[in-house]
């Protein structure tokens, strides 16, 4: 879970419970739920309506807020930066850190302060949580104007611990989320990185399978070739042999013609042997 983080500014331990309006120090607007969404919260100019009001109420070393309106708690989504604030059934316990008169509305535990988007003060701005490390200071300081000690949400004392124990469970299981996501992004950029293995090696099997295509072809046509050589030599072989039969046919023919001439009497070689 990491150590509990604290702050170098004093948190405000004596704020009383009760009704209050909370503004944006430099800009004004005030910090409503909204009223086309209630789950929304936003900033809007400052107005007399229960949807700007807030009780605050103590919860172990922080407070929480609940819209008086609505009846919904000052929450986030998540406790990333840039956490979304919105209005929920579940509180979260903010710190309030003294600031020149003024606060830091700080997530308990946790370095991250209640920010106005772009620090701009146009009617429905939306908040989030950023790192509070002393940039855009403006966008950070909140203004506290109480209204009254009405009391709000009266729960007893076992009902309250056993909200913010709740709502400790719930920023455990978003965290918790939060790195689940983490990881399934990792996997899906592993399951990216296997596929295009897979398309690679696929690729390269179709270029092998083609060379082997190729090479079986060239094997075909080498043994037709060889075939093809065999019989040219088996048709030499046979020509060769009837020229020889023809040579020793000549070779018999003029044989019996030198035999066959005549001598100076007349007579011829064949005669005199006879």
């Amino acid at each position: 879970m990491g150590q509990i983080y604290q702050s170098q500014y004093p948190a405000d331990k004596a704020l009383e419970p009760g009704f209050y309006r909370i503004s944006n120090a430099r800009e004004g607007t005030a910090i409503q739920v909204s009223e086309h969404d209630p789950t929304q919260v936003i900033t809007w100019k400052r107005d007399d309506g229960e949807n700007q009001q807030w009780y605050l109420q103590r919860s172990g070393q922080g407070y929480q807020l609940q819209n008086r309106y609505y009846d919904a708690y000052l929450a986030v989504f998540n406790t990333d930066n840039r956490g979304q604030i919105y209005a929920s059934r579940y509180p979260t316990t903010w710190v309030f850190l003294k600031y020149n008169g003024n606060y830091i509305i700080q997530l308990a535990d946790k370095n991250r302060a209640l920010d106005l988007h772009c620090g701009s003060g146009h009617n429905g701005n939306v908040l989030h949580l950023y790192n509070q490390d002393g940039s855009h200071m403006p966008h950070r300081i909140w203004k506290l104007e109480r209204l009254g000690n009405d009391a709000g949400n009266k729960e007893p004392p076992e009902a309250g611990e056993e909200t913010a124990n709740i709502n400790k469970e719930l920023l455990q299981m978003q965290d918790e989320l939060s790195s689940a996501k983490n990881e399934l992004s990792e996997l899906r950029s592993l399951l990216r990185q296997r596929d295009e293995t897979i398309h690679r090696l696929q690729q390269d099997v179709k270029s092998k399978e083609e060379a082997l295509n190729d090479a079986n072809k060239a094997n075909n046509e080498a043994a037709q070739l060889r075939n093809q050589h065999v019989l040219l030599e088996s048709k030499l072989s046979h020509q060769q042999m009837e020229a020889a039969g023809l040579q020793a046919k000549v070779d018999r023919i003029e044989y019996l013609i030198s035999q066959s001439t005549f001598k100076p009497d007349g007579s011829t070689n064949a005669e005199s042997m006879s």
